[in-house]
């Protein structure tokens, strides 16, 4: 029984191995390079609501979201590749969805008609109902109601109105901060991953190794310690050629069952080691007793 398992378990690590070497893993969206999308929402949302916007503007991409911000008020969508277009239907659900209302403040510094500037807010958002105002606090400021942005929308809006006053304004001088950033990631290296874990885990493995070592002596040092690193390697191979077979994502939760193997397979050696400490003792007594 046990050769049969071995053999199974010797196919399915030489299947894992054809599997690498042809495909890879299948590592998870956030570990390949993507588009990571900011967006500030500015208030509590329900995932389930984004959820079912990016249904709809990705449709059967593969898309990850997850909560980020202070105070869980942001959400980062990662997706393999986004377009303008994708950004701009994204941003009209998002600001359907939950009525997102900001300031943008904009320093002219000469002499400004409102209603210029309103006319220009209007083409930009395309919307009539746009409102533009000076500053309360300085009226070199001017400052336009608007929704959640795009970068390219903001953009837009800059330049008409530097071109307007002939002003050199960059978009990160104007006071906006509910803007949708799409970000380019690159790929995580899986031996990038595993570098965090290896020298803590190698301190580890090599404590134990002498632990064994030196407890189990008795039954041959050489021994425990082949027993103990060939058990621990197949084990690991094992596990990664079962992933590999299955395309199961590689991610923290399939990291943190790796070491979860590692450290059930030391408990097994442990005691299987003082089970057998124990047996030879037993076999020892008795023969002394005869």
């Amino acid at each position: 029984m046990k050769k049969k398992l071995f053999m199974i378990s010797m196919i399915i690590i030489i299947i894992g191995i054809i599997v690498v070497a042809a495909k890879g893993f299948n590592v998870n969206l956030k570990y390949r390079a993507h588009q990571a999308i900011n967006i500030p929402i500015g208030s509590e949302y329900n995932i389930e609501d984004i959820k079912a916007i990016t249904k709809e503007v990705f449709a059967n991409e593969k898309v990850q979201i997850e909560k980020a911000g202070l105070y869980n008020d942001e959400v980062i969508i990662n997706v393999q590749t986004v377009s303008e277009e994708q950004i701009e239907n994204l941003r009209k659900k998002i600001n359907e969805k939950y009525s997102i209302k900001q300031d943008v403040t904009i320093t002219i510094g000469t002499e400004y008609n409102v209603e210029d500037v309103k006319a220009i807010a209007k083409e930009v958002f395309e919307k009539e109902d746009v409102k533009v105002e000076k500053s309360s606090d300085d009226e070199k400021n001017v400052v336009i109601e608007s929704e959640l942005l795009s970068e390219k929308t903001l953009e837009t809006l800059n330049n008409k109105i530097n071109e307007k006053y002939n002003l050199q304004n960059t978009t990160s001088s104007l006071g906006v901060s509910q803007i949708i950033t799409s970000n380019e990631i690159g790929r995580v290296r899986l031996s990038d991953m595993a570098k965090q874990y290896i020298l803590y885990i190698g301190i580890a493995t090599i404590l134990v190794l002498v632990y064994f070592v030196i407890r189990f002596r008795k039954l041959g040092m050489a021994k425990v310690l082949t027993k103990s690193i060939l058990l621990l390697a197949f084990s690991e191979i094992f596990y990664m050629a079962i992933i590999a077979v299955t395309r199961y994502q590689i991610d923290k939760t399939a990291v943190m069952a790796s070491i979860a193997i590692y450290l059930i397979v030391l408990t097994y050696l442990n005691k299987k080691f003082f089970d057998q400490t124990e047996k030879n003792k037993m076999s020892k007594n008795e023969i002394s007793k005869k």
